[in-house]
C-alpha cells in the first residue's frame, strides 16, 4: 500500500526540488513548495512562516493542509520536523556541489530577494554578489547535507537521498513510497545550464 504520511523534501533550493514536487503530485500528494502566493490562504512567501518559527512556534498552519512538503522553510527546520513527526518521510535532493553553487550563482544573480532566502542568508542573500556570499552559501549547503545524512544513518525507511542530474528517479522513489510507478517520465522542472563563476575561483 502507497505511503500516506507526510513527505518532507529536505534538500536546498536549485536541487530538483521543483522537480520533486512535481513528481510527488503526480504520485497523489497534495504538495507544497516553498510558500508562493495563492497555495494557501496565508501564503505570504513565508514571512508569515519563518515569523512563527523564529517565536518558536514550529506547529506551521501548513502542515494540516499539505501532504508534502518542498523547498524552504522545511528543509531548514528538519530536526524539528523528525520530533514533531517521528513516522514521517524525508527526502534529501543532492548535486554536485560545484553544479549547485554555479546554478544558484545563475539562477538568483540580481533577482528580487524573498523573505525566505534574506531569513536564510541575510546580507549575503544573493550568492553572486561577492565571494564571501559564495563561500556562506556553499559551506551551509554542505553543512547541511552532512548533518541530515548523519543523523538518518543507515535509516533508509525514513530518508531518501535523491540526485536528480545523476539519472535517480521513479524507481528510487517509488519503492520508497511504496507507490506504482507512472508511465509517464520523471519531471525535470527549472532546467538551466551551468553558470560561469570564473570571477570566484
Amino acid at each position: 500500500m502507497q505511503y500516506q504520511g507526510k513527505i518532507f523534501g529536505l534538500g536546498f533550493h536549485k536541487t530538483g526540488t521543483s522537480s520533486l514536487a512535481s513528481a510527488l503530485r503526480k504520485l497523489g500528494y497534495h504538495t507544497i513548495h516553498g510558500d508562493p502566493r495563492g497555495s494557501w490562504s496565508g501564503a505570504d512567501e513565508g514571512l508569515t512562516l519563518t515569523k512563527l518559527i523564529d517565536s518558536g512556534k514550529f506547529q506551521l498552519p501548513t502542515f494540516g493542509l499539505f501532504d508534502a512538503f518542498v523547498d524552504n522553510p522545511y528543509f531548514s527546520i528538519w530536526l524539528k520536523l523528525v520530533d514533531i513527526f517521528p513516522d514521517a518521510k524525508f527526502i534529501l535532493t543532492l548535486r554536485d556541489d560545484t553544479a549547485w553553487i554555479e546554478s544558484c550563482i545563475n539562477y538568483y544573480a540580481g533577482r528580487r530577494v524573498r523573505p525566505m532566502r534574506a531569513w536564510m542568508f541575510g546580507t549575503h542573500a544573493d550568492p553572486a554578489s561577492s565571494r564571501e556570499a559564495r563561500n556562506i552559501w556553499l559551506d551551509r549547503y554542505r553543512q547541511h547535507n552532512d548533518a541530515v545524512q548523519a543523523y538518518f544513518s543507515g535509516d533508509n525507511e525514513r530518508l531518501l537521498t535523491l540526485n536528480l542530474c545523476e539519472g535517480d528517479g521513479w524507481t528510487r522513489l517509488c519503492n520508497f513510497l511504496r507507490a506504482p510507478r507512472p508511465e509517464r517520465p520523471f519531471p525535470h522542472a527549472n532546467k538551466l545550464p551551468a553558470a560561469s563563476s570564473e570571477e570566484f575561483k
